[in-house]
């Protein structure tokens, strides 16, 4: 003959001190009381199918009984889930996403930035141009430009900021 017990007497197995001493286990064991409480809840839930079933000798034995056994469980899972996880360096995920290559509108703003600097460049004077092209172009200092047109190294600053004037007035015309 098997007992069995009404749903009412769950109360007989499971109280308020036992929730709390179980919580308090669980919350030590896992340093989590998010997952402390919710194995406490599946701890009454287990303990309360087995009491419908079958009561048992040592209710509070059953239930830290069940609960080691969540706990176990989680915590294997956890183990699985980190060894499975692999640490990524999220700003290099970001940086593999996101192209580094010019979309179309960059392409074609770079485009007409390109033909305004050329058709600016064509406007300076011969020896603006020159003198700045031997600068900025082939990286050539004050003294050599000088050296090269035959001009002083003041003659080559006032070119150089002329042409660097009509650049700023021209392209800020067009942006």
């Amino acid at each position: 003959m098997t007992k069995s017990v009404a749903t009412s007497d769950i109360a007989l197995y499971w109280n308020e001190s036992l929730s709390e001493e179980l919580l308090h286990f669980l919350t030590r064991r896992l340093n989590c009381p998010e997952v402390a409480a919710d194995l406490t809840q599946e701890t009454f839930l287990r303990l309360y199918q087995f009491v419908k079933e079958s009561p048992p000798d040592n209710a509070r034995a059953l239930a830290y009984r069940i609960a080691v056994n969540l706990a176990t469980d989680y915590q294997r899972k956890m183990k699985v889930k980190n060894n499975l996880m692999v640490d990524i360096d999220v700003s290099l995920l970001a940086d593999i996403s996101v192209s580094t290559a010019p979309g179309p509108e960059q392409i074609i703003m770079a485009r007409q930035r390109l033909k305004a600097f050329h058709s600016a460049l064509e406007e300076l004077p011969t020896d603006c141009r020159t003198a700045f092209v031997l600068h900025g172009i082939d990286g050539l200092t004050y003294e050599e430009i000088a050296g090269q047109m035959g001009i002083s190294v003041s003659m080559v600053y006032k070119h150089l900021a002329k042409a660097i004037k009509h650049f700023m007035t021209r392209l800020d015309n067009n942006a």
